[in-house]
């Protein structure tokens, strides 16, 4: 399981379903975490509602931009970049002669441009299946990467455009171009910087990129491509994914960047020097002025505050790293997860291995903040968490299985024992640890019975005729017998021992006794209607019931014993079941089983089922000093209960 949890990871881990759960979990990280002050260099200076109040229009004039220009760079700024695209209004084709004359606004504005040189000005890329560019106008190519690895005998993996939507080419000139291209997952949220997007056969920087080149004084030729590992800017070097994304390390919410509005420097209000050696980003933040995104701090976080948190990690190498090596501690820890939680599951039991699901995951979860918050990796926290759940779930599943196969076992062999020894005794014998650990005394009532002539009727049977006239026999006398919450303890042959009152006594045990030798009656005149129905010999039965003391319990060797009941009582209602021939009668009770049934009779106002019992007088029985009351049945034959048959 572990293998294959790690294999689906490497083939599905980044467009499952469960990288959308992932994305989630980045932002609890992150919020967790909690905002962080990013570092000095880069501020932002804002197109706010104030502006557009005071300057009143949107857009703003390229002469207002212009003075900005000026300002910052009187003011010392590095360098200076806008989050704006400054389309051509001209409406012109490409050759100059056709065109309008340039405004003087953008006369103004290209100059500034020129003049400190550090601008970016920006352009997006269009990914229109239609649209197919092939390469971008002259102004924007020669901004394109100048050293590029390509992998051996791979496509470059980095996001290809159809098109783009370039700046008005004589502010393109006068400054550095890079796109403002942004891409949303799923939810909605900006997780990834595309520091390289393709057209044609060349490959473009984004704004934060070259706002980092230019800080740094880089020329073009001192950046450097490595396709599926990153990015050198000179002797740094910016790790991205395989895919050439770069995850974006968050500051916090909105607000987070030191940021002036843009009307403020214009009007003076501002202290001298504020913007000196620093990036400046300026964007818009005005009401239905710019776009809002959303982020792991802020559902309004602008494209100039993303850009400036690009920058930032850049330049402190606070970039969260996502990589082939992330992926490798990403498939240790699905099967770390995995085989732990296995291993615990197969040695301990269901309650410890839940303690140990537990633990595991809110290890791993410590374990993959930690990672996040002091070393910026983003290692995947849910295919680890699932193999450490799954892991659980399917030795949790076996375990049950498991369980139910060995319940099933010992209800079979239970069943299997029931046929040869009473079910309830066969539970008390399943339950204990040893034998000879159970032997009671107690009393009870005892039934013993003997199909009366069979040794005759045998004779006249062949052996296959003979066993199927036994089990029919015995057939009744089990179902009569539990009708009657009896226990056959013993048959042997044509006869057999039942016992009411065993394992637990009761009052009722001696009236299920006679209430079963009238069921037993009235099934065998029954049956023996059918038999003789169908031409073949009457048979009968004799009955004897007694009740007393008797001990039960294990008697044999270690290696073979059974269950038995011994003693008077027994021996008494074997002796009766013979006078039944002598008296010319079915049942025979004696006194003190007719004593206890009538007492529990009387209890529950229902005396008539001794109705048809006369006493005989005292008599003698073998095995016995004294006489014994005995009593004889007189009564009509019984109708024999429905499920007796």
């Amino acid at each position: 399981m572990a293998l294959g949890l790690a294999g689906l990871y490497l083939a599905v881990g980044q467009v499952s379903p469960l990288q959308a759960v992932e994305a989630q979990s980045l932002n609890w990280r992150f919020q967790l975490r909690g905002p962080v002050a990013p570092g000095p260099e880069t501020v932002l200076l804002a197109i706010d509602d104030r502006t557009l109040e005071a300057l009143g229009q949107w857009p703003l004039p390229r002469s207002a931009y212009a003075e900005t220009v000026r300002a910052l760079a009187a003011d010392g700024a590095r360098v200076i970049a806008f989050d704006l695209l400054f389309a051509d209004g001209r409406g012109g084709g490409r050759n100059d002669e056709l065109r309008m004359p340039l405004p003087e606004g953008d006369r103004q504005l290209a100059a500034a441009i020129a003049e400190f040189g550090a601008v970016i000005v920006p352009f997006a890329f269009t990914f229109d299946a239609a649209e197919s560019m092939a390469r971008a106008p002259a102004a924007v190519a020669r901004g394109a990467y100048r050293i590029a690895a390509l992998p051996a005998g791979d496509e470059a993996p980095a996001l290809q455009a159809s098109g783009l939507l370039p700046a008005a080419p004589h502010l393109a000139e006068a400054a550095a171009t890079a796109h403002v291209s942004v891409f949303l997952d799923d939810d909605g949220s900006l997780r990834y910087e595309h520091p390289v997007i393709g057209l044609g056969t060349a490959f473009y920087p984004s704004l934060p990129i070259e706002a980092v080149r230019l800080y740094l004084g880089l020329a073009l030729n001192e950046v450097a491509l490595r396709f599926g590992e990153g990015i050198a800017l000179g002797d740094r070097f910016v790790p991205t994914d395989r895919r050439m994304r770069l995850p974006v390390n968050h500051y916090g919410p909105s607000g987070s960047f030191e940021t002036h509005s843009l009307v403020d420097l214009l009007e003076g209000r501002l202290p001298a020097g504020l913007f000196a050696g620093r990036i400046v980003l300026i964007g818009s933040t005005a009401l239905g002025a710019g776009g809002t995104f959303v982020s792991p701090f802020s559902r309004t976080l602008s494209a100039a505050e993303h850009h400036a948190a690009v920058i930032d990690n850049i330049l402190h190498g606070n970039t969260l790293l996502q990589g082939d090596w992330t992926t490798a501690l990403d498939v240790a820890a699905i099967l770390v997860g995995s085989l732990a939680m296995a291993a615990v599951a197969l040695l301990a039991g269901p309650v410890a291995s839940a303690v140990a699901l537990g633990l595991l995951l809110l290890g791993w979860s410590a374990l993959n903040f930690a990672a996040f918050a002091w070393g910026e990796l983003w290692l995947n926290f849910v295919f680890p968490a699932t193999a450490i759940v799954l892991s659980f779930l399917w030795f949790a599943l076996q375990h049950h299985l498991g369980e139910r196969r060995l319940r099933r076992d010992v209800e079979r062999q239970r069943r299997n024992l029931s046929r040869f020894v009473p079910s309830a005794v066969a539970a008390s014998l399943a339950e204990r640890d040893r034998l000879f650990d159970g032997d009671q005394v107690q009393p009870a009532a005892i039934l013993f019975l003997d199909m009366v002539g069979f040794t005759t009727l045998n004779e006249q049977m062949s052996p296959e005729e003979a066993i199927a006239l036994l089990r029919a026999f015995h057939r009744r006398v089990e179902r009569a017998v539990h009708a009657h919450r009896g226990v056959v303890n013993q048959i042997v042959g044509d006869g057999a021992t039942a016992s009411f009152g065993l394992p637990r006594p009761t009052a009722e045990d001696a009236v299920n006794a006679v209430a079963c030798a009238h069921g037993l009656l009235a099934a065998i005149e029954e049956w023996c209607a059918e038999r003789v129905a169908r031409g073949e010999a009457p048979v009968s039965i004799g009955i004897g019931l007694h009740y007393g003391p008797v001990a039960v319990g294990e008697i044999g060797g270690e290696e073979q014993a059974q269950f038995s009941m011994t003693g008077d009582t027994v021996n008494v209602a074997s002796r009766l079941e013979a006078l039944t021939r002598q008296h010319d009668t079915p049942i025979i009770a004696s006194d003190s089983l007719i004593e206890a049934a009538r007492a529990a009779l009387e209890d529950s106002g229902e005396p008539t089922l001794l109705a048809g019992f006369v006493q005989l007088p005292p008599q003698a029985v073998r095995g016995r000093d004294a006489a014994l009351g005995l009593w004889a049945w007189r009564g009509p034959a019984p109708v024999a209960p429905a499920n007796s048959q």
